[in-house]
């Protein structure tokens, strides 16, 4: 059985998987990994399924110490990891030994890095997830971020691992400026052709108070609506919704099941992952797309 202990817990880290599905008609979000691939490479390089949990670790990473011999891997933003104070790889297996201390630093590149354990974690699922939905206060470890003195245990059926890297052309290049594609959303015709065009001409920027709900756009340029009866409707992670401030929210893995705000788009799924890994006062600006398969 192996196990780690938490020493710090850094700004926000919490257990994820690949989400949970079949619960929004409850009010349930997906939850999940913010940059699903990066989540899933980091399991391929320990040799787990696909749909394995992990540490998705926000801004800075924290401390962590293992109390047996582990292979472990951390891909995704990159937040300076050392092992015992030296400093170690990122995007590749690790061999880790019984008392190392793994640290990670504040993000110099990206927002989230993810840590796989190679081994089937001892976690109870809720609703088929490993993944932690804080604001339910449920999933991963008690329904919230790790804290000093939290433990994980994993059972690993082999000890005799390969260690290999990822290659250089697979290691995203994570930005601080990104265009994201939208198809417009039911709403979108309630924006004049001028604040449409004020929308896609203006560069927004990541606010402080962007969370794993949703991503919070700030800009001097506010995007007027025509104000009409807006009855709740059913939204999904990526649909940028619009409130009465006039800057734009885009709705993450956490984000409700149904909102009242205007839905004028809806980032393309291939556009996520990197829209997770933008830092805190990034830029991002929006492209509209017409056609799309």
């Amino acid at each position: 059985m192996g196990k780690l202990v938490v020493i710090d817990g850094g700004l926000f880290t919490t257990v994820q998987d690949s989400g949970r599905f079949g619960f929004r008609k409850y009010g349930v979000p997906v939850s999940g990994v913010m940059d699903h691939s990066s989540f899933e490479l980091a399991n391929e390089l320990v040799g787990n399924p696909k749909r394995a949990p992990v540490l998705e670790m926000t801004l800075k990473g924290g401390k962590y110490r293992f109390e047996t011999d582990s292979v472990v891997a951390v891909t995704g933003a990159q937040m300076s990891l050392t092992v015992n104070q030296e400093n170690a790889p990122l995007n590749s297996g690790i061999k880790v030994k019984a008392g190392d201390v793994l640290e990670f630093g504040y993000a110099q590149k990206g927002s989230r890095c993810y840590l796989a354990i190679r081994g089937k974690w001892q976690i109870k699922e809720v609703m088929g997830s490993y993944s932690t939905y804080s604001g339910g206060k449920f999933g991963g470890i008690n329904g919230r971020s790790l804290q000093k003195g939290d433990q994980i245990s994993w059972h690993d059926s082999s000890s005799d691992f390969k260690l290999f890297e990822v290659p250089i052309d697979r290691v995203p290049y994570y930005s601080t400026k990104l265009t994201v594609d939208f198809v417009p959303g039911p709403e979108w015709s309630w924006l004049s052709k001028e604040a449409q065009k004020k929308l896609l001409n203006t560069e927004f920027i990541i606010s402080s108070k962007s969370n794993r709900m949703g991503i919070r756009l700030e800009s001097n340029s506010k995007i007027g609506i025509e104000k009409r009866d807006m009855r709740s409707s059913g939204v999904i992670p990526g649909i940028i919704q619009l409130p009465p401030n006039g800057l734009p929210i885009i709705l993450m893995k956490d984000g409700q099941t149904v909102g009242g705000y205007p839905r004028i788009g809806k980032v393309l799924d291939n556009h996520m992952d990197r829209l997770a890994q933008l830092p805190l006062n990034g830029v991002l600006r929006f492209k509209k797309i017409t056609e799309y398969l």
